[in-house]
């Protein structure tokens, strides 16, 4: 048994020095709406799940905001996602946000990984007219990292701290179009060789040809990996029901999801499939006030 424990360590070990340290705090989803477009959600994005994946559309919140969601990646039981976000406006067009961000990796009830994300963001309008309006946001990321314990080491925890930033722009009421900037300062972990958080740019668009139905489509480059595909589209069947679906590159995914509530609550589901892995099922609750 303990050498059993020792080979796993070895390898998870030589996982994070192999160069998939962007397994760390990466890209994964923290909105089931966003899952359930598949990914595309930079300039689609709705509520206070913004500070993630696009600051500057906090400001178009409007009201305060609670969501909060859970997932198992690939229905693996040794991880799991947790993600709390509230928004709030504090003038006219202008929003702050405070999130919470949980990923970890269990084994026999010992905790091999652990990362949290605490961050802050804030988004503002910079102009609007009749025909056309611009946001800018930022979010500041407060990143810890914890490795655990074999029973005679501490493998040690660090902190670190990275900058995103977003942009949005709206042209008549329909068309949006999104840029986000993830880790714009290039933020690193680790003591005598240090590593890169993944950094990545996100460019979308959205476009609501009518009240209830929205497409989109994002485009992601991550530092050192391939260029993602993501699309999606949600509408709603009633006043009380939504659904959605959705496609993304790298890994391939097929996804779907549901909405369904009644103000200020709605519950959230989708899944994502994968090409060799199991599929994620993923949940959220929203409230807005």
């Amino acid at each position: 048994m303990r050498v059993r424990w020792i080979a796993l360590w070895l390898a998870f070990l030589v996982l994070l020095a192999g160069g998939s340290v962007a397994y760390v705090f990466d890209s994964m989803d923290v909105s089931s709406k966003a899952r359930g477009m598949g990914g595309a959600w930079v300039a689609s994005v709705n509520d206070a799940t913004a500070m993630f994946y696009n600051p500057s559309a906090l400001a178009l919140v409007g009201s305060p905001d609670v969501y909060a969601s859970y997932l198992r990646p690939n229905s693996q039981d040794f991880e799991s996602l947790t993600f709390l976000a509230f928004s709030i406006p504090v003038r006219s067009n202008h929003a702050i946000g405070l999130s919470y961000r949980d990923f970890g990796v269990e084994y026999k009830d010992k905790k091999l990984l652990g990362e949290s994300t605490l961050s802050l963001a804030y988004g503002l309008c910079l102009m609007k007219d009749i025909h056309s309006e611009l946001y800018l946001g930022g979010t500041l990321n407060l990143y810890s990292l914890e490795f655990g314990s074999t029973g005679t080491m501490d493998l040690g925890e660090e902190t670190t701290l990275g900058v995103d930033l977003g942009f949005l722009g709206i042209l008549r009421q329909r068309t949006r179009l999104g840029l986000f900037v993830k880790n714009i300062n290039e933020p690193s972990v680790g003591k005598g060789i240090r590593e890169p958080l993944p950094q990545w740019i996100s460019a979308g668009v959205a476009y609501e040809p009518y009240y209830g139905v929205v497409t989109g489509l994002d485009i992601r480059s991550l530092r050192g990996e391939k260029t993602e595909i993501h699309m999606g589209m949600q509408f709603a069947v009633t006043e009380f029901l939504g659904l959605r679906f959705g496609f993304q590159t790298h890994p391939n995914s097929l996804t779907g999801g549901i909405t369904a509530g009644v103000e200020p609550l709605e519950i959230d589901y989708s899944y994502s499939s994968h090409s060799v892995l199991p599929g994620t099922h993923h949940v959220a609750i929203g409230a807005r006030f």
